[in-house]
C-alpha cells in the first residue's frame, strides 16, 4: 500500500454500483455514482478542484490569494476543503433571508471548519422594493447581490478570484473530462438514459456530453426541486436583468447552455417529500448514507428507465451525504 501525496488525490474515480432494492422489481438496470465519497463528501469537490486549478494555470489565482464565491449548497463546503488544502482563504456569501424554507446551516458549518469565512447579505439593505418583487425576482435578486459582492471584491483586489460556479466553464468540464468518463469505462455496454439534478447546469451538462459521445441517443432528463427557480430565471433572463440594476457585467450562465443546446429531454420536478422517502430507502436498503438531492435523482431515474422500458440502462449520481440535511430533520429539503 503506498501514500498518496495529497487528500485531493482521492477526488474522483467513485464507485459506481447497480441498484437492487429501490427499484422495486423493475426489469431495467439503474447504476448510480457515489459522488458522496469524495473525500469532501460531495460531487462538488471535483467542480472545485478543476476551477481552482485551472484558475492557478491562468495566473487567475496566485499563491496566498482568496477564493470567492456565493452558495448555499456543497459549493460552499468544496471550495473551502480544496482551498484549506492548497493554502487558500476562502470567503462564501450567503443570503441573510433565504428565499423558500432550506435551512443551510449544516453546509454552513462545513465550510467554516475548514476555515471559510461566511458573509451574510441583507437584500434590504441593497433594494428599497424588495416586497414589490415577484418570487422569481426576488430569488434571482439574492443571487445577483452576492454575485455583485463578489465581482467588485476581484475587480478591486488582485489577490482575490471569484470561482463563479454558476458561469465557469471548467464546472462543466470537470463533469465531462472525468465524472463523465469514468462512468462510460464503469459500465458495460450502452447507457440509454441519465437522469440528474440541474444545478449550475454544470454535472448535468458535462456528463451528458461524456456520454452522448458514445451515444447520440441518449435520453437526459434533468431534475428539479419544488421551490428553486433558478431554471426560471435563467430562461426568463430575470438573472440578467437583476445584475444589471446591481451593476454586474453581463455573465452567461451554464444553465444558458443546457437550454440553448437543447440537452434535456424533459425536466423532471421532484417533491421532497419523494426525495425523502428515496433518500431513507437507499439508506436502510441499499446502505447509501445519502441526501435528498440523491433520493430525487433515483426516483427520476426510475421514472426514466420505466419510460424507455425493458432492459433500459439508466445512470444517476449519489449526490451527499445525509448528514448535511440534519438540521432540517425530519423535514429536509431537496436542494442542489
Amino acid at each position: 500500500m503506498s501514500a498518496t501525496a495529497s487528500i485531493l488525490d482521492q477526488i474522483g474515480n467513485t464507485p459506481l454500483l447497480r441498484l437492487n432494492h429501490v427499484t422495486d422489481s423493475l426489469d431495467a438496470d439503474i447504476f448510480v455514482k457515489c459522488e458522496f465519497m469524495n473525500p469532501g463528501g460531495s460531487i462538488k469537490d471535483r467542480m472545485a478542484l478543476c476551477m481552482i486549478e485551472e484558475a492557478e494555470r491562468r495566473g487567475d489565482l496566485l499563491p496566498g490569494g482568496t477564493i470567492l464565491d456565493q452558495s448555499t449548497g456543497n459549493t460552499g463546503p468544496a471550495l473551502s476543503f480544496v482551498g484549506a488544502v492548497k493554502g487558500y482563504d476562502v470567503r462564501l456569501f450567503l443570503p441573510a433571508q433565504m428565499s423558500n424554507a432550506y435551512d443551510p446551516e449544516d453546509r454552513i458549518r462545513i465550510a467554516r471548519l475548514y476555515g471559510c469565512e461566511v458573509t451574510s447579505i441583507d437584500l434590504n439593505d441593497h433594494m428599497e422594493d424588495v416586497g414589490r418583487l415577484s418570487d422569481l425576482e426576488r430569488a434571482a435578486a439574492f443571487v445577483a447581490i452576492r454575485m455583485k459582492h463578489c465581482h467588485d471584491l476581484q475587480q478591486a483586489e488582485p489577490t482575490h478570484w471569484w470561482a463563479n460556479q454558476l458561469c465557469n466553464t471548467d464546472n462543466t468540464r470537470a463533469h465531462r473530462e472525468h465524472t463523465g468518463r469514468e462512468i462510460l469505462e464503469q459500465v458495460e455496454g450502452p447507457i440509454d438514459g441519465l437522469a440528474a439534478s440541474v444545478g449550475t447546469g454544470g454535472t448535468l451538462l458535462g456528463i451528458a456530453q461524456a456520454l452522448r459521445s458514445e451515444n447520440p441517443g441518449m435520453k437526459v432528463h434533468g431534475v428539479v426541486p419544488t421551490d428553486d427557480p433558478r431554471i426560471e430565471w435563467v430562461r426568463s433572463r430575470t438573472i440578467h436583468r437583476a445584475l444589471d440594476r446591481f451593476g454586474v457585467p453581463d455573465l452567461r450562465f451554464l444553465m444558458e447552455d443546457l437550454l440553448e443546446g437543447n440537452v434535456m429531454d424533459a425536466e423532471v420536478t421532484i417533491e421532497d417529500a419523494d426525495a425523502r422517502k428515496m433518500a431513507g430507502r437507499l439508506c436502510s436498503e441499499e446502505g447509501l448514507f445519502c441526501g435528498m438531492s440523491s433520493g430525487a435523482n433515483v426516483c427520476a431515474a426510475i421514472e426514466l428507465a420505466r419510460t424507455l422500458g425493458t432492459g433500459s440502462r439508466v445512470v444517476t449520481v449519489i449526490v451527499d451525504r445525509r448528514d448535511r440535511y440534519f438540521a432540517e430533520h425530519p423535514n429536509e429539503h431537496y436542494v442542489v
